[in-house]
């Protein structure tokens, strides 16, 4: 017979036994298909604007603003390819053709405030490429046109980059105060697909055409204008305006769409617009940046 003492012992070590039993079970492993799996092909932070975009955010550029492009070189017309407003003069992104090749780009966009000098450098993405491009851009300030200058070759890989995209991303200067865009390239394959190979291939030595090109306008005012076309040829075309017993000389400038003259004459901004054989004479006082009292005069070829 067992003593209590012995009978109290084994009791105590059933219990014991039983506690141990008794703990609460490891906790099971993490449902694998619960949690994401890293993609290992997403870009790194701070190499990919597409990765900076996606985690911060860049403007997103309106639909309004739509991709054009032309090949069409012309006494009045020059190739060009832009991103704008239809039928206003509101531009992102306007390129015409250059010398041996090249492509002109501006992007109207304000500059950085830490930008040190005129230069800044021109990051660009897209979804399809993945590669970050960088380009040193020139800040041009004149006027009402303000913004970025680069020269390209035609075969630049930026622009085949846009042909298989669908949205592209443009960081001109670094940090914070960068400026950002998120840019949808519906159309841009299209009009690029006219655009380059007018710049790619060589002007013809000795040109068909005529030199210049006289137009004469009637305009909505009761007067008449008359337009001479001049070095459309050429590097550096003008029109020269007979308007009245005053006579303007106007250089080209880039434009979204159709083409542009403009030129300051004694403290006056004078800008000619046109396109198929519809014309407007713009006119604003030099020391108005915003254009408050510009006289706006439209005219038809006659």
């Amino acid at each position: 017979m067992r003593s209590p003492f012995v009978a109290a012992a084994l009791i105590a070590v059933l219990l014991l036994a039983g506690c141990s039993s008794a703990e609460a079970p490891d906790e099971p492993a993490p449902d694998a298909a619960a949690t994401p799996a890293a993609d290992a092909s997403a870009p790194e932070p701070g190499t990919s604007l597409a990765f900076e975009w996606s985690a911060n955010g860049f403007e997103q550029v309106g639909g309004e603003y739509k991709w054009t492009g032309s090949g069409v070189r012309d006494d009045v017309f020059e190739p060009h390819f832009a991103l704008s407003v239809p039928e206003t003069d509101d531009a992102i992104w306007s390129s015409s053709c250059a010398s041996g090749g090249k492509v002109e780009t501006r992007l109207y966009l304000a500059p950085p405030k830490g930008m040190k000098g005129n230069r800044a450098t021109l990051r660009f993405e897209t979804e399809a490429a993945g590669v970050t491009r960088s380009y040193a851009a020139r800040y041009v300030a004149d006027g009402q046109y303000d913004g970025f200058a680069l020269l390209q070759s035609a075969s630049d890989p930026m622009f085949a980059d846009m042909k298989a995209g669908s949205w592209a991303y443009v960081q001109i200067g670094e940090g914070s105060d960068s400026t950002k865009l998120r840019i949808a390239l519906t159309g841009a394959k299209k009009a690029l697909a006219a655009f380059l190979p007018a710049c790619s291939a060589a002007r013809p030595a000795a040109p068909p055409k005529a030199a210049s090109l006289t137009q004469s306008y009637s305009c909505e005012d009761g007067r008449m204008i008359r337009a001479t076309y001049v070095g459309n040829d050429s590097d550096t075309p003008t029109v020269r305006l007979a308007i009245g017993d005053r006579e303007l000389e106007l250089p080209q400038t880039p434009s979204g769409s159709g083409a542009r003259y403009q030129a300051e004459v004694a403290g006056q901004t004078f800008q000619w617009l046109t396109k198929a054989d519809q014309s407007t004479l713009i006119v604003a006082q030099s020391n108005d940046p915003a254009s408050a009292n510009e006289q706006l005069t439209n005219c038809t070829a006659i």
